[in-house]
Order: C-alpha cells, then sequence, then structure tokens
C-alpha cells in the first residue's frame, strides 16, 4: 500500500491517546478497526473496543492481560504501548488526529472500491443487465461514508443539543415554504412536504392521482425546486398538455381535439414559454426501482434534485424475482423510504386502492392495494375521494376529499379541495 495512503504517527498517537487518557475512552465507539492501516494497531484497537464494551478500565496492564487472554504476544503489545506513550499526544488534540485517520481509511477504501469496480466490469457474466451492473458500481463509491463521524457519545445532553439545534434552524427558517403544496389547507395540516419522507397519495382510478401530484410537482419546480416526475402510465406528450390546460385554463378536451381559437394558440405559446424553464425531468424510459435508483443518484449529483414523484407504484418492478408480487412491492416501497432519506428528500408515490375501497364509504390503510408494507413504510398516506353525489354533478368544479389518512409526525384529518374537471387541476376552496 502506497505510504502516502496512512500515517505512522498519526495512528500511533491516537492508540497512545486512547491507552492512556480517561477522557479519551469516548473515542473508541467512534472509530473503527479499519480505519487503522498498520496492523499492530489494528490488534490493539480491536482489544481496546473489547475492553470498552466490557465497561472494563483500560490502560496498559488490563490491555495486556486482555493478549494474553486471547492468546496474542502479550508482552510485545505491551512494549510497543509503552514505547509509543512516552511521546503521546495530549487529549484536545486528539480530534485532529482523528480526521487525519479517518481522511486516510477513507482514502483507501475509495481505492478499494475501484479495484472491485475493475473487477465488476470485466468479471461479469456477460448476460447481466447494464443498468444493475452501474447501479452495482456507483453504490460501491456510494457507501462509503465520508463524513467525520460523530465524536460524541449520543447521551442525553448531545441529544438535546442536536435537537434544540434543529428545532431553532426551523425557527429561523419558519418563513421558508420551498416545500409548500401550495394548497393553503393541506400546508396547514402537514407543514407541506419534507425531506427524508415517503408520501402515498392514493385513490381508485380516475379520481385525479396525478393530477394532484403534477400540479404539486409543477408548484414546487416553478419555485426553484428541481423535480423528477416518473411516469409509468402516461407519455411526455399527455403530461405536457395537462401542464398546459391547467395554466391556461383551456379544457384539456379541447387541446386533445385541437378544436383551438387564435386567442387559445396565443394563451398556449405564452404558457408554453414559460413552462420549458421550469425545473422538472419527465422520465417515462425507467420500469423498475433500481433503474429509478441509478438515474435519481445522478440527477442529486448533476442537478440536485429535491422532488422525486412516481406514477404510478403498482406499474413499478424489480429486477430481483420474487414469487408473489406482495414482496415485489415491499421491496420497492421500502427501497424509496430509502432513496428519500440517502437523497435527503421527499419522494411521492402514487397508488391505486384495491376494489374492496369501494364496498365503504371511505378508503381506509387497509384498501392500500397489494402490501402491506406500504402502510408500513410510508410516513404519509393521502386518501383521494369523491362523494357520488358530487360525481353525479354536472358542475365542472366539483368537492374532492383529501383524507390525511396517515402522518407520522402530525395529525390525522380531512381537507377539502375544488377539482375542476375541464383542466384536470386541484384548486383551494375559496371560503
Amino acid at each position: 500500500m502506497n505510504s502516502e495512503l496512512y500515517s505512522k504517527e498519526t495512528e500511533e498517537s491516537i492508540i497512545a491517546c486512547l491507552s492512556v487518557f480517561e477522557d479519551c475512552k469516548k473515542y473508541i465507539k467512534t472509530i473503527e478497526t479499519d480505519d487503522f492501516y498498520l496492523e499492530k494497531n489494528k490488534i490493539v484497537m480491536q482489544l481496546l473496543k473489547e475492553l470498552d464494551k466490557e465497561e472494563s478500565p483500560i490502560d496498559l496492564v488490563t490491555i495486556k492481560e486482555k493478549a494474553k487472554n486471547k492468546k496474542l504476544k502479550s508482552v510485545e503489545i505491551f512494549n510497543y504501548l509503552a514505547e509509543i506513550s512516552e511521546n503521546v499526544i495530549t487529549s484536545a488534540e486528539i480530534d485532529y488526529y482523528i480526521k487525519i485517520l479517518k481522511s486516510y481509511s477513507v482514502k483507501r477504501k475509495i481505492l478499494q472500491a475501484t479495484k472491485k469496480i475493475n473487477d465488476k466490469v470485466f468479471l461479469a457474466e456477460t448476460d447481466k443487465d447494464a443498468e444493475e451492473l452501474k447501479k452495482e458500481c456507483i453504490n460501491e463509491i456510494v457507501n462509503i461514508k465520508t463524513e467525520t463521524q460523530e465524536l460524541k457519545e449520543s447521551d442525553m445532553f448531545s441529544v438535546m443539543n442536536i435537537v434544540v439545534d434543529d428545532i431553532e434552524n426551523r425557527y429561523n427558517n419558519r418563513d421558508n415554504h420551498t416545500y409548500d403544496t401550495g394548497f393553503f389547507d393541506l400546508d396547514k395540516a402537514t407543514n407541506g412536504l419534507h425531506k427524508q419522507e415517503l408520501t402515498i397519495i392514493a385513490a381508485r382510478p380516475g379520481v385525479g392521482k396525478t393530477a394532484l401530484a403534477l400540479n404539486i410537482a409543477e408548484r414546487l419546480a416553478s419555485k426553484g425546486v428541481y423535480t423528477y416526475f416518473v411516469s409509468l402510465e402516461m407519455s411526455k406528450e399527455q403530461l405536457g398538455n395537462r401542464l398546459i390546460s391547467s395554466k391556461t385554463n383551456i379544457d384539456s378536451h379541447k387541446l386533445r381535439s385541437g378544436w383551438l381559437s387564435e386567442k387559445d394558440w396565443g394563451e398556449i405559446g405564452k404558457i408554453a414559454g414559460k413552462l420549458s424553464n421550469l425545473k422538472m425531468i419527465i422520465d417515462t424510459k425507467s420500469k423498475t426501482i433500481q433503474e429509478i435508483e441509478v438515474r435519481a443518484t445522478e440527477l442529486k449529483e448533476n442537478k440536485n434534485i429535491g422532488l422525486i414523484v412516481i406514477d404510478y407504484l403498482q406499474l413499478l418492478k424489480s429486477k430481483n424475482k420474487f414469487n408473489i408480487r406482495e414482496q415485489e412491492v415491499a421491496e420497492i416501497s421500502r427501497n424509496l423510504k430509502l432513496l428519500s432519506r440517502d437523497l435527503n428528500i421527499p419522494v411521492i408515490a402514487l397508488c391505486q386502492l384495491n376494489r374492496a375501497s369501494e364496498t365503504r364509504r371511505r378508503p381506509a390503510l387497509a384498501d392500500l392495494r397489494e402490501s402491506g408494507s406500504l402502510e408500513q413504510d410510508a410516513d404519509n398516506v393521502i386518501f383521494i375521494y369523491t362523494t357520488e353525489e358530487e360525481k353525479e354533478k354536472q358542475n365542472t368544479v366539483i368537492e374532492t376529499e383529501i383524507i390525511i389518512a396517515k402522518q407520522r409526525n402530525g395529525a390525522i384529518g380531512t381537507i377539502k379541495l375544488n377539482f375542476d374537471r375541464k383542466t384536470l387541476t386541484f384548486k383551494n376552496k375559496v371560503k
């Protein structure tokens, strides 16, 4: 291994400090054995971790005894520790030395990952899917933790400091409405969308799942939140028509039929120009959760995407093989939750309700189609429901219920929106 990828002085200084100073013992949990390159330092670090786990005193004598019990060269280890402890750093310097140790450790792991990637590419089976191989290679790098681990134990003093800092940050940004959906009552109930949260929007076919998701996506994209919209059901042209209809107030049927006036064309041209600058990418090619993960990771790096919308979940597949569909959906929902957490952004997934929901007045969590894991993995579950009385009305605009059936960090409840059937657009109710 190249000498530039480790520091003998750094490793010895940290080992000596951990072995001598009582106030350095707290760092043992934050350092991994593999963070050291020299084998003797790995051995000592493992002994320190075992003593710490046993809550035993840690000094040169206990380390020697631990080594003896494990049939290691205890005298040699004792002499080594005694030697390096003669010029030990002070406990105040250990933070700086640990950062150096971690930096070298990460660099070595990157080098190891590149070797693995090389092997994967050249040794991969000829029939292995290229997208799957690409994801595996990306994960080799992505899974390397580059941040310095928290150097304080998670005692309640540390936890409360973190919590208060988080509350203060939210207080200072209380006027930041970046993730508000634009639907006032919904935002009041949920405080908008939230990073690292998976939201399921569910309804029976034809009730407005895509319309609501597209309205929210357009709203956030217009505020500068780069949005990745995955459509497994509708084409780019269909979604584009919906956006133009909602912004121009031109009947979506007129757009489909082509019977447009000169005034309509003027509005279309003006709105199309504005929408062309919208920070949104529409993907109609990705069909599996693995393809979406790869694409989303790339877009996070290149565009810093801030929202993912998937329309809709039951059409999404996995490249892994499952005996039953419920297992496949369980993997998909879990991966969507992890994607939201790993990319630190909200994810919205649309979902169909099963037919049993039609037998009761309003949908329930049990009606989520194909998998109970959806209810478990989702941070929020929202149902769209329109009463039969409203459906039968001849009005262009009808009243629709938005039922917040689950909110991990808030209350459940129901709010009402108007739905414009002419432009397939949800609107706030005028009070």
